[in-house]
């Protein structure tokens, strides 16, 4: 996909974040500055556990984006 493709796909996924948060101000109109990066998703599991560890890194300088636990079967 291109950027501009997944752009358009992450735009879906963001659509309940102003009343899941509680901040009405994170929406698309308000946050019309968007970049996509080339990332690369990490991910920890055992199969003795029902979530994982996932680290996004930039794709090329491994530079830091975000963590979290996520149930297993996510992703």
């Amino acid at each position: 996909m291109t950027h501009d493709e997944l752009i358009t796909v992450a735009r879906t996924h963001t659509k309940d974040i102003p009343n899941l948060s509680g901040e009405p101000w994170a929406n698309m109109e308000t946050l019309s500055r968007v970049t996509a990066l080339d990332t690369v998703a990490v991910s920890f599991e055992s199969d003795q556990h029902s979530q994982k560890i996932m680290v996004i890194l930039e794709r090329e300088s491994g530079k830091f984006i975000v963590s979290g636990l996520f149930p297993r079967k996510a992703m």
